[in-house]
């Protein structure tokens, strides 16, 4: 991950990972109909997914706070569980996490 770069994104083929209706576009009014509940650390992020890129999703709220606070680096590892339909939760793997 490189968090100054592209701090959450998920490879395309995830995007069955969220519900469809959480999905929006790029753009700042291409928001999705509804959100989902990703909690990260202390904090609870409600956000729909983007579609970064024609390759690439992430969620519209930035994570990259927690990012910071778990002295995350280039190369490091998230993981992303799904709790409900719309709740998920970030754990930090560090740089020893094996694909």
């Amino acid at each position: 991950m490189n968090i100054n770069k592209a701090p959450q994104a998920l490879n395309q083929t995830y995007i069955d990972f969220f519900p469809a209706d959480s999905l929006g576009g790029r753009g700042k009014d291409e928001h999705a109909c509804t959100t989902v509940s990703i909690q990260a650390g202390n904090t609870t992020h409600e956000t729909d997914i983007r579609h970064s890129s024609s390759m690439r999703i992430s969620p519209r709220k930035s994570l990259k706070a927690w990012l910071k606070e778990m002295g995350a680096t280039d190369g490091d590892k998230a993981r992303l569980y799904r709790i409900s339909e719309r709740q998920y939760r970030t754990e930090y793997l560090g740089n020893s996490a094996q694909s």
